[in-house]
Formats: C-alpha cells, sequence, structure tokens
C-alpha cells in the first residue's frame, strides 16, 4: 500500500471516530438541594428560553420544554398544575458561532503507487461550521437559587435542522441524563439517567 493511500485511509479512520464520539456534557448541582422534596416542574415564564441568537426558529422553545418534560417526567417528576407553583422551573439558554476547521494531509506529486519516497505537498481542506450552545437551568423558585445546570456544545448539521423536534429530544435527553431521579418512598434521590 503506497504512502498516500494510508494516508488516505488514517485520515478516513480519524473523520469517523470524529463524528461518531459524543459532544461532551457538562453538568454541575448544588449539593444543600434537596432533590428528594421536589415533585412537579414548570418552565421559565413568559419563555423559557432566555438567551437565543438572532433567527433562532420562533417553534424551538416548546420543542425543547416536550423534550425536558418527557424526560423529567420518565425521571418521576410531574408537571405543576396550572396557577400552582412548581418545584422546579426550568429555563435554556442557546447560543451560536461561526467556527472554522482546517485540516492539512499529505499529496504527492504524481508518484507511483510503489514508491515509498519521493517530494510530497500539503493539502488543505478549510471546512466552516456552525457550533450551537445549549445548556438547562434548574431553578428551586422557593429559594429563588439555582440547583442544577447543564450544557453541551454540538455542531449544527443539516440532519439537526431539517427535524428539530427529534434533535432537542436528543440533545435535552443527553444533557438530562443525570439529572436526579425522583426517589420512590423511602430512598434517597440518584443521578440514574435515562435516554433521550
Amino acid at each position: 500500500m503506497s504512502l498516500r493511500s494510508t494516508a488516505a485511509l488514517l485520515l478516513a479512520a480519524a473523520s469517523a471516530l470524529a463524528s461518531c464520539a459524543s459532544p461532551q456534557v457538562y453538568t454541575d448541582r448544588d449539593d444543600a438541594a434537596d432533590f428528594g422534596a421536589y415533585a412537579t416542574f414548570g418552565f421559565l415564564e413568559p419563555s423559557s428560553v432566555a438567551a437565543a441568537p438572532e433567527g433562532t426558529n420562533p417553534l424551538l422553545p416548546g420543542h425543547l420544554e416536550r423534550a425536558a418534560a418527557r424526560t423529567l417526567g420518565a425521571l418521576g417528576y410531574q408537571p405543576c398544575p396550572e396557577g400552582a407553583q412548581p418545584d422546579m422551573v426550568v429555563s435554556f439558554t442557546l447560543g451560536s458561532r461561526q467556527r472554522v476547521e482546517t485540516v492539512e494531509s499529505p499529496g504527492f506529486y504524481g508518484r507511483s503507487r510503489y514508491d515509498w519516497g519521493g517530494p510530497y505537498y500539503r493539502e488543505t481542506d478549510v471546512r466552516r461550521y456552525t457550533e450551537g450552545t445549549l445548556c438547562v437551568d434548574v431553578f428551586d423558585p422557593a429559594r429563588d437559587a439555582p440547583v442544577w445546570h447543564g450544557m453541551t456544545t454540538r455542531t449544527v448539521t443539516q440532519r439537526l435542522r431539517k427535524d428539530p423536534a427529534k434533535a432537542a429530544s436528543e440533545v435535552v435527553g443527553a444533557i438530562l441524563e443525570t439529572f436526579p431521579a425522583r426517589p420512590t418512598a423511602g430512598e434517597p434521590a440518584t443521578t440514574a439517567g435515562v435516554e433521550g
């Protein structure tokens, strides 16, 4: 196998691994918060999205709320009844920025595939993409204090743009995966996650 073929295979393998890697999720919590005392949740009003970049899909807050409600419901929490104060209030913060990625790889000057030596040049591929960040914050309205924070940053692909409801479900589910599950009677709150 020539060096060119080897380089191409290594580059393809690296790209495949990068595309399969799950984006990192970061979380933080208030250790003084008693998650076992929380039973109901609601969303920040008048909009659950505290900040959003200009041009954000106006239907996105609804997608995010439904995704969070499904995940929190699976963890044992209930939507707050109309007119009552929820034990937890959920809000979202969105951000985006344009990124440029440069990848360099060796190219060869028309050498034979059996020739392991010889001159070569560097090929540079430039890729522009949008990086989106979603933060999920949970507040205790009785204490007027934040109790949990989660965030992740992902590349905004055409697939995400074409099916924003599914994208919201996947991303919110990934962020809330380690949110403390509501304990059953006599059990302490855990951080067992659910699939998004």
